[in-house]
C-alpha cells in the first residue's frame, strides 16, 4: 500500500517515505534526473519549462472531435504540436498492428519492438511520421500519453537533442514529455487503476502498467514535481495537478514536492533559470487550445467506421398490442361544434340548423371519445403501433399478441414465459 502523504517523516527522504513502495526515486537517480533536466534546459528553450500550460486531462485541452481512426490520431497530434510548439511540422500517422511495423524515415526514430503502442518514424520534408497501434485506438487516455511520448521523440530531434545511446535516449524522451506540459499524461499512463466489469459480467479492480518510455511513476512525478516547484502556485497550482494524477502518483507528486521545498528551496537557480521576474508571462490556453486550419470539426471523416446503431432496450423481447380508447384527431374540432350548437339553441337559430349542428356535434364526439387504438405495452415506451407491426419501432419488441388492458401485461409475459418451446427431433 502506498502511504498518504501524512504518513511519510518529514526528517527524512528514503526508507521512511516508502511503506511497500518507494515514493521517491533513489538518490543517485534523483542527481540524475535534476542533471538532465538542467542540461535540457540549456540546450533548448527553457521558457516552455516555465511558461507552457501543464496539459489536463480534460475537454477544454483537446476541444477536438475524436474518431477512433486515422484521422482522430492525425487531430490528436496536432493538438500535441500546438502544445509542444512543433507548428513548423505537419504530422502523419500510419496505423498498424503488432506484426507490421510502418517504414522509418530518416535517421532518428523510435524502435518497433513486440507490444509497441506507438512509434516516431523520422522527419523528412518538414513532416514528422508516426504511428499508432491501431488497437490503442479504442482507448483515448491510452492513445493521448502514447502520442505524447512520440511528439517528445519528434522535438527532440528536431532540435537536436537526441543522444544515441538508445535506453538513455528513451529516459530523456520521458523527461522531455514533461518539459512540454505532458508531465500529468505520462505519468498517469505509466501505471493506471482500473475497475469495471469484465467478460463474465464480475466487477473487478485492475492494475495495468504501461511503459511508454524508461522512466518508472515515481521519477516521473519528481521532475513533475520539480516543474510544479519552480514554477509556483501561481503557474503550478498543486492541488489542481494532484487532483488529476492517479492516486499513486498523486502521493509521489506530493512526496517530491515536500522533498524539494526541504531540500531544494533554490532549485530555479540550480537548473539555471533567470529569477521568476525576468520570465515572459504564461501561453494563454485560448490560443493554443483554438480551432484547427481546415479541420473545424466538419463532418464525418472517410475513414471513420460506421457507427453501429444504438441497440432499442427491448430488442429480442416480448411486448403486447395494448388496445386503449383515446380520443381522436378530431376531437378539438367536435368540441368546437358542440360549443356552437349550445350557442345556436340559446340564440333561438332555426330548429333544422339547431338539430343539424347538434346531431353532428355528439355523433362526431362520440366517435372520437370512443375510437380504439393500440400501443406498445412497455409502460415506458407506449408508442403507438400499427395493427400488422410484428415489433415496435420505440423500443423494438416483439409483438407477442393483444391485450384489452395494461393491466393485463405481467400476466401475459408470465404465461408466454411458461410456454414450452421448440422440442428436438
Amino acid at each position: 500500500m502506498v502511504p498518504s502523504p501524512a504518513m511519510a517523516s518529514p526528517d527524512e527522504d528514503d526508507a521512511a517515505l516508502a511503506v511497500g513502495t518507494a515514493v521517491l526515486p533513489a538518490p543517485d537517480r534523483r542527481a540524475w534526473l535534476l542533471d538532465a533536466l538542467r542540461e535540457l534546459l540549456r540546450r533548448t528553450e527553457w521558457e516552455h519549462f516555465v511558461c507552457s500550460p501543464i496539459v489536463l486531462p480534460r475537454p477544454e485541452y483537446f476541444p477536438d472531435r475524436w474518431t477512433e481512426s486515422a484521422a482522430g490520431a492525425h487531430r490528436l497530434l496536432r493538438r500535441l504540436f500546438c502544445f509542444a510548439d512543433l507548428e513548423e511540422l505537419a504530422p502523419h500517422v500510419e496505423l498498424f498492428d503488432d506484426g507490421r511495423p510502418p517504414r522509418q524515415y530518416g535517421e532518428t526514430h523510435s524502435v518497433h519492438h513486440k507490444g509497441t503502442a506507438g512509434l516516431f518514424l523520422g522527419i523528412a520534408g518538414g513532416v514528422a511520421y508516426f504511428g499508432a497501434a491501431a488497437e490503442l485506438l479504442a482507448d483515448p487516455g491510452g492513445i493521448t500519453a502514447t502520442l505524447a511520448h512520440e511528439v517528445a521523440h519528434a522535438y527532440r530531434a528536431h532540435h537536436g537533442l537526441c543522444v544515441d545511446e538508445l535506453d538513455v535516449e528513451e529516459q530523456l524522451t520521458d523527461l522531455t514529455t514533461i518539459f512540454l506540459g505532458f508531465g500529468i499524461l505520462s505519468a498517469n499512463a505509466a501505471l493506471r487503476h482500473r475497475s469495471g466489469f469484465g467478460d463474465e459480467g464480475i466487477f473487478s479492480h485492475q492494475w495495468s502498467v504501461q511503459r511508454l518510455g524508461y522512466l518508472s511513476p515515481q521519477e516521473l512525478c519528481f521532475v513533475l514535481a520539480a516543474q510544479a516547484h519552480v514554477r509556483g502556485p501561481a503557474r503550478a497550482p498543486v492541488r489542481s495537478i494532484a487532483d488529476h494524477l492517479e492516486p499513486n502518483q498523486a502521493s509521489f507528486f506530493r512526496a517530491a514536492l515536500r522533498w524539494f521545498a526541504r531540500e531544494r528551496p533554490g532549485l530555479a537557480a540550480e537548473l539555471g533559470l533567470p529569477p521568476p521576474d525576468a520570465w515572459p508571462p504564461p501561453d494563454g490556453l485560448a490560443h493554443l487550445t483554438r480551432p484547427l486550419a481546415d479541420d473545424p470539426a466538419g463532418p464525418a471523416d472517410a475513414d471513420d467506421p460506421p457507427r453501429p446503431p444504438a441497440p432499442l432496450p427491448n430488442a429480442g423481447r416480448p411486448v403486447f398490442r395494448v388496445w386503449r380508447r383515446e380520443r381522436g384527431e378530431t376531437f378539438p374540432l367536435d368540441l368546437v361544434l358542440v360549443i356552437a350548437a349550445a350557442l345556436a339553441l340559446a340564440t333561438g337559430v332555426a330548429f333544422a340548423v339547431q338539430l343539424g349542428v347538434t346531431a353532428a356535434a355528439g355523433l362526431g364526439l362520440a366517435l372520437s371519445v370512443r375510437r380504439l387504438r393500440p400501443r406498445c405495452s412497455d409502460p415506458a415506451c407506449r408508442t403507438p403501433l400499427a395493427r400488422a407491426a410484428a415489433t415496435c419501432p420505440g423500443c423494438g419488441g416483439t409483438v407477442a399478441g393483444d391485450l384489452n388492458h395494461a393491466s393485463e401485461r405481467l400476466a401475459a409475459e408470465e404465461a408466454l414465459s411458461r410456454r414450452p418451446g421448440p422440442r428436438g427431433p
